[in-house]
């Protein structure tokens, strides 16, 4: 069973919560499923804490893949196979420019890629990038590069391997997309991948409601972008949905909808037997 979950917002969905608590609840009641959120991108300044467990860990890693390694204990590279560390600028280094400033707060500074192509781990940096951040972040990063001996490279390759994450990330997607697996998209992104759009069932989640998005293959032929640049919220407006609520807090999903998921599996054992 491969179940995709992705948001409505583009940030504070709930995707990550509510997996997590997805996966226990699966767990509870003897299916165990495999998170898998191939891309994911965080900001060291708003989140250094992630930084001090990927030393720990001698892997980057962002705030969800912890999440999901610490329920699971999997390999955090195989939760999550592409990684981005980004930063802000500093905005004396970039001549009090203002406007350039805004925008790369909007888009982040990227000061490591870490990616996984199912046999080896590769950490990368530029360190163009690293003479505009902030010094009180430098530093630390600067030795987490040294003990994950990250490879450096030009900026330009740093960019075009994000840009190519989606198919990066695939490789690692076709190892698990055939097992019980959860997978995660990233902001209000329909899909991470092409790859993870090969599920059995889809919810986008917000705060207070999931939705199953009951036509998800038929409505996804009348894109002809690919589903990491299709919005939630574009695609919803074409499908026929169910709904459930999620409760605040404890995110504790409604017990129909983990009896709607038991009754799905059990008809896919049911087909293949």
């Amino acid at each position: 069973m491969r179940i995709l979950i992705n948001g409505l917002l583009r940030f504070d969905s709930g995707k990550t919560t509510f997996s997590l608590h997805l996966l226990r609840e699966l767990r509870n009641i003897g299916y165990d499923f495999r998170p898998l959120k191939p891309v994911a991108g965080h900001n060291v300044w708003y989140s250094f804490s992630t930084l001090l467990r990927s030393r720990e860990l001698k892997i980057l890693a962002g705030n969800d893949a912890l999440k999901y390694y610490d329920e699971t204990g999997m390999p955090v590279e195989e939760i999550n196979p592409f990684a981005i560390l980004f930063s802000p600028p500093d905005i004396e280094k970039i001549q009090m420019n203002i406007r350039l400033y805004n925008e790369l707060i909007s888009s982040g500074v990227p000061v490591m890629i870490r990616y996984y192509d199912c046999n080896k781990v590769y950490h990368l940096y530029s360190s163009v990038f690293y003479s505009i951040i902030p010094d009180s972040i430098r530093k630390p990063l600067e030795e987490f590069l040294e003990e994950v001996h990250a490879i450096e490279t030009q900026p330009e390759k740093i960019r075009e391997l994000i840009d190519s994450s989606p198919v990066l990330a695939d490789h690692c997607v076709s190892k698990f997309i055939n097992s019980n697996v959860i997978i995660e998209s990233y902001n209000d992104a329909l899909a991470p991948t092409a790859l993870s759009t090969k599920v059995d069932l889809v919810f986008a989640v917000s705060p207070g409601k999931v939705f199953l998005l009951q036509d998800f293959n038929k409505v996804l032929q009348l894109f002809s972008s690919p589903p990491w640049n299709i919005k939630v919220s574009t695609f919803i407006k074409y499908s026929k949905v169910l709904s459930w609520k999620v409760y605040p807090a404890v995110n504790i999903i409604d017990k129909s909808l983990i009896d709607f998921i038991s009754n799905k599996i059990e008809e896919e054992e049911k087909y293949k037997s």
